[in-house]
């Protein structure tokens, strides 16, 4: 009797909880999507915070190694069209365009309401926008791969004989473990410098970080996916096609924002691939792997030659190490995070791969299905993680080197992984606590377990270290006032490349050292620079810029001429020197290709023979410039 009036009064309650409270029904409803909104918008409200500094960003270019090129690149399309799209570089080869296209459509978009965008501002927008609002929501969205069988484990859990309560919570369906994770998962998401600071601050590498912002869906839309494929003949064939289809799109876009994020895929991929499907699976997706590596072998040597890819020994021959082993690991287990908030940071990272390894010897702890595959997967894709960046910053020989070489052997790129190893670990292992099989003590585990988190992620936004330090660098990189007047863009630098535009015009081809700050012409004044970036690579039309080097260290004027001459069909074509090499883009390799541009014994013959005629000296800017000028090449007409 006393069961049957446990059950008439479980059903009646059930059916007035879920049917006459329609105010619980939509709080209900509304509190996993309201947390996530809040936990998103905290989080971006930390990247605006923090990039809320960098006032002079709005108005100046970011003085960085790569940033002239990115902002070349929006006005190439913003001046030619889509089409150009797919020919960003000076020499017309490829690119990847997605965070380019956005920015010019953003400009645009602005025009057409008749609001003026400039290049930096809509720079700035898609950034902010990507890197606090994209890759927190991605990140948000594949902790839930995890978070959902919470949930489900929490409707079905019935905690010792109080009936009522068990009922309560199955007619409502609130889902308090996850509400709690959709506010501290984006946050943790923007607490490490890793991702996205550093791209901003080195580099900036702004392509690679739209990729890295948008992985998180193509991993969760995998994870969904491989669940299919495991389950193939228990799973609808209509779920299977749709998250294939799902994972597919989201494939292309990712590869279309830059193409070397599939190497980051693969690497947290593989040991999921590998512990969840059939071996026939795994023979076919080895294959396709084995296929992309000959593809992409191919594409290395017909874009950049050398002698040494049959020595892995020998690539990156110039790379050193700028860490070492225990620095590396102290990073990773920190999660790139300084100060007293990074050694509560590993403390959590390490309790998070306790329970793991737990989970692998003892799955039966926790009702969470699978566990020990999953615990074993981001066990696995934690040391490949740290394995990759350990070698790219701190290791050098040919296992390093092949290693670390699809992220081009320096830190900075696997850096931005770390957080994709430490997040799901956390998140996994916070899921595990409130799966336990200890029904009594499971809710003060889990509400305790959350707390911490919520503690450490509080110490990482009062004081991060690390991250400031990043937003001090772009700072210094924003601004023209500099000590040192040979940097890339000063007070000084400013003026004579307007002048110098005032001059030529913005059709006349100009010369110079791109690695002096020139290239600056380009990005400030749309000049048109023949380098307008450091780097224009020699693949297609790019012959023409070692031409132009050659000719100018020939010391012959009529070979300088008949090479110059030639660069466009029309228009005056000057030279101007405006001091050495910036300091701070020493890093690149190839900078003595331009030392021609600096030869004044070269200049003064050439000035003798007729082949250059100074148009501007800018020696009144300071000791500093006393070769500073601008020629015009006599070229005729």
């Amino acid at each position: 009797m006393r069961q049957e009036d446990d059950s008439r009064e479980k059903a009646a309650l059930e059916h007035s909880l879920g049917n006459g409270g329609g105010s619980a029904r939509v709080l209900r409803r509304a509190a996993l999507p309201l947390s996530s909104v809040v936990g998103v918008l905290l989080a971006f409200s930390i990247v605006l915070t923090w990039f809320s500094r960098f006032g002079a960003a709005w108005n100046l270019p970011i003085h960085e190694i790569d940033a002239p090129a990115h902002y070349y690149f929006i006005r190439k399309i913003l001046n030619e069209g889509v089409g150009a799209a797919g020919r960003l570089w000076p020499n017309d080869a490829y690119y990847p365009p997605m965070f380019h296209l956005l920015a010019a459509g953003l400009i645009k978009l602005g025009a057409l309401f008749g609001i003026q965008v400039s290049i930096y501002a809509a720079f700035n927008i898609i950034w902010i926008a990507t890197s606090g609002l994209v890759w927190p929501a991605g990140v948000l969205l594949l902790s839930t791969y995890w978070t959902r069988q919470v949930d489900g484990l929490q409707s079905q859990r019935a905690p010792g004989d109080d009936a009522t309560a068990s009922a309560s919570s199955r007619a409502l369906g609130w889902r308090p473990f996850s509400c709690l994770m959709a506010v501290l998962v984006p946050i943790l998401a923007v607490s490490s410098p890793a991702h996205p600071f550093t791209m901003l601050a080195v580099g900036p590498l702004i392509a690679y970080g739209l990729a890295t912002s948008l992985l998180p869906f193509w991993l969760y839309a995998t994870l969904r996916l491989l669940d299919c494929l495991a389950q193939l003949k228990r799973t609808p064939a209509k779920t299977t096609l749709r998250w294939l289809l799902i994972t597919a799109a989201l494939a292309v876009l990712c590869l279309f924002a830059h193409p070397r994020i599939i190497f980051t895929w693969l690497l947290l991929m593989v040991p999921f691939i590998l512990l969840r499907l059939p071996w026939k699976w795994i023979a076919g997706m080895a294959v396709l792997v084995l296929l992309g590596a000959v593809a992409f072998l191919f594409y290395m040597k017909a874009s950049y030659k050398s002698s040494r890819y049959g020595n892995p020994g020998d690539w990156f021959h110039t790379y050193q190490p700028n860490r070492t082993v225990p620095e590396a690991l102290g990073r990773f287990i920190t999660d790139n995070v300084s100060g007293p908030a990074g050694w509560a940071m590993a403390a959590l990272v390490v309790t998070a791969i306790v329970i793991a390894i737990a989970l692998v010897v003892k799955p039966q702890l926790t009702s969470l299905p699978h566990a020990r595959v999953h615990a074993l997967a981001l066990l696995l894709s934690a040391a490949l993680v740290a394995l990759v960046y350990v070698c790219s910053t701190a290791l050098t020989g040919w296992f390093p080197n092949i290693m670390a070489g699809a992220w081009y052997r320096t830190e900075t790129r696997p850096l931005t992984i770390i957080p994709f190893a430490l997040i799901p670990l956390i998140c996994f292992a916070l899921c595990a606590i409130a799966g336990m099989r200890v029904p009594a003590r499971q809710p003060w585990l889990t509400l305790c377990s959350v707390v911490l988190v919520a503690l450490v992620l509080c110490g990482c936004q009062i004081h991060n270290p690390g991250r400031q330090e990043l937003a001090d660098q772009i700072n210094e990189s924003t601004i023209l006032e500099n000590e040192d007047p040979y940097e890339q863009l000063t007070q000084s630098k400013m003026q004579v490349l307007r002048e110098v535009v005032a001059i030529t015009g913005t059709k006349a081809t100009i010369i110079s050292d791109p690695l002096n700050g020139s290239m600056y012409g380009a990005t400030v004044f749309g000049a048109n620079m023949l380098y307008p970036i450091y780097n224009p690579m020699t693949e297609k039309n790019g012959a023409i810029f070692m031409q132009v080097e050659q000719a100018f260290a020939s010391a012959d004027p009529a070979t300088l001429l008949n090479t110059v001459c030639l660069v466009e069909p029309s228009g005056e074509k000057y030279f101007l020197s405006m001091g050495p090499q910036a300091h701070s883009l020493s890093a690149y390799t190839f900078k003595g290709q331009y030392d021609p541009f600096h030869d004044q014994n070269h200049i003064q013959a050439y000035l003798e023979s007729g082949a250059l005629v100074k148009v501007a000296d800018f020696s009144a800017q300071g000791s500093f410039a006393h070769d500073w000028a601008l020629y015009r090449f006599t070229c005729k007409r």
